[in-house]
């Protein structure tokens, strides 16, 4: 499984690593995770700092150390940060493409801007997108399914249970018997107008497909302190 971490703020490259790690470290595959870095020369006009490549990805080198599994770090400067994205992801031939957003982008334009312009130039890519609500260790993941075309959750966080050493609840609008799963005692009813009043607070990462995100977001952005990871499968 090669997966690359997609980042603008070093510390959203550093948790983006720990997901991945998270999601894929346990799996069967061998995980092999290529962190990048394009640095907009436009960064300074809008109020950012340059950084240095060390500066960059010290983070993630912090986060990546005693690591078993291939790590890279790739950074450059570009005016063009989504084509940067689509040339590395293609030319890496990686399995998974992680971005990082900041929620806000959500609650405006559903997955718009530079995330909803990479999802449209790797159409054939698995992308998963983390939008950060303040995410933070430990990871109390549920997973909201409300029906058959979420399935792919459910092979996407297979390993991420075995790494929390707990099951990860289902919020799910079918039978678990049509997932071909087992654990009945993990799910409860899909009621996306209901929500907020019966919503676990323990929970900071819902894991959700890019259909029921689209769906719902509107309902789900009210749930405070919860992040979203987004599956989008390829064509």
């Amino acid at each position: 499984m090669k997966v690359l971490i997609s980042f603008a703020n070093p510390k959203m490259g550093a948790k983006l690593f720990g997901l991945a790690r998270a999601l894929f470290s346990k799996s069967k595959e061998n995980l092999s995770i290529v962190a990048l870095h394009v640095v907009s020369v436009e960064s300074k006009s809008e109020g950012f700092p340059i950084l240095e490549e060390d500066e960059i990805f010290q983070a993630v080198r912090e986060e990546a150390a005693g690591s078993e599994f291939s790590f890279e770090t790739v950074g450059f400067p570009s005016d063009w940060i989504v084509p940067g994205i689509v040339e590395i992801a293609k030319s890496k031939e990686i399995d998974l493409l992680l971005l990082g957003a900041a929620r806000s982008l959500f609650s405006e334009n559903l997955l718009g801007g530079k995330v909803g312009d990479v999802l449209r130039n790797l159409s054939e890519l698995d992308i998963a997108v983390l939008a950060d609500n303040g995410l933070v260790a430990p990871i109390e993941p549920i997973i909201y399914s409300p029906g058959l075309d979420s399935a792919p959750l459910f092979p996407f966080s297979a390993s991420l249970s075995t790494f929390i050493e707990k099951p990860i609840p289902v919020l799910s609008g079918v039978n678990q018997s049509e997932f071909g799963l087992t654990q009945t005692n993990q799910f409860k009813p899909w009621i996306p107008f209901s929500l907020n009043a019966a919503a676990d607070q323990t929970k900071n990462l819902a894991i959700l497909d890019y259909n029921t995100y689209k769906s719902f977001h509107s309902v789900l952005l009210d749930r405070k302190g919860l992040s979203f990871l987004i599956l989008r499968k390829g064509n």
